[in-house]
């Protein structure tokens, strides 16, 4: 670089102009980086959603452990598990998205930005032997944390084997339970053995759509309800997904005493939106080019 006299500064195009370069080879070097980089950072959203549908990259997570409840987990389908033994009411085994309590504390995982809309969906399949007796139940649904203070969800239940009721929606607020909502009519819209569970989330409103459709597969809910604006009631944190299997005690029913059942989730799938991969891989590669830009600069000063 050469300094006019007139104070201006003018550049000598015969050799590279960043300080860091010290020939054409590096300057070659690193615009191959740049460009490889890029275009990884392109395809980074395509990447984070074909791995967040495999749940071999889920989290199991037990509330509390039991030995009446199990999990086998595959790359395309987890199977949740009530053995031949009695299961106290609130006792819950699933799988989230995440590795840690929240986003922000794990180290491996997937979440959505609370600032940008999303749809999910995962089929789901109940199997029952052994003279099944009790009450069980499955959710999927969205929320800040693992422990679900700020959350809501899709549910449908079980007695004895069969499906009792409607589909039905659940949230909470700063750990506080909202007023459930029926997906439909207990009668004329009764819930079923398999089928598809549906969160949806428009940022602009805060709004959080729960949904299910009597078969496997579907594209969109037969059966929704909105809990409208809830999110802005939360802490604007970022937002994991996750499913379960759950004994409890509703009205007229009993926790599961025993027999065996299985709750197969499968084809989770994004519908709209992008996930976020923990660690972000931007950062990672961001973080991988400054430290190329120091050792070209490390290695321009030994010259």
């Amino acid at each position: 670089m050469e300094k006019v006299l007139d104070g201006s500064i003018a550049f000598d195009y015969c050799t590279p102009c960043w300080p860091f370069l010290h020939s054409d080879d590096d300057f070659v070097m690193l615009a191959l980086r740049l460009s490889i980089a890029f275009s990884i950072c392109l395809s980074l959203p395509l990447i984070a959603e074909a791995a967040v549908t495999d749940f071999s990259t889920w989290t199991k997570v037990t509330d509390p452990a039991h030995a009446g409840f199990s999990a086998t987990q595959g790359g395309s389908s987890v199977t949740l598990s009530a053995g031949n033994l009695p299961v106290p009411a609130g006792t819950d085994i699933g799988f989230q998205s995440i590795s840690g309590l929240t986003p922000q504390s794990s180290t491996s995982g997937f979440f959505f930005s609370p600032n940008a809309d999303f749809s999910l969906a995962v089929d789901y399949a109940w199997s029952f032997s052994n003279t099944p007796t009790g009450f069980l139940g499955i959710g999927f649904g969205i929320g800040e944390d693992q422990n679900g203070e700020n959350s809501a969800g899709v549910s449908m239940g079980t007695s004895n084997g069969s499906p009792l009721l409607s589909f039905a929606a659940a949230a909470r607020v700063n750990d506080v339970d909202q007023t459930p909502l029926s997906l439909g009519n207990p009668i004329l819209n009764p819930s079923t053995l398999s089928g598809t569970l549906f969160v949806g989330y428009e940022a602009s409103s805060g709004d959080v759509i729960l949904g299910a459709a009597p078969t496997q597969g579907a594209a969109t809910a037969v059966y929704s309800a909105t809990y409208t604006g809830i999110q802005n009631n939360w802490s604007d944190g970022d937002l994991m997904a996750s499913f379960f299997l759950r004994s409890d005690a509703p009205p007229l029913t009993t926790a599961w005493q025993g027999g065996n059942a299985d709750a197969v989730f499968s084809n989770f799938r994004v519908l709209s939106g992008s996930p976020v991969a923990i660690p972000e891989p931007s950062t990672a590669i961001s973080s991988a080019l400054i430290l190329g830009v120091l050792n070209c600069r490390r290695r321009r000063r030994r010259r």
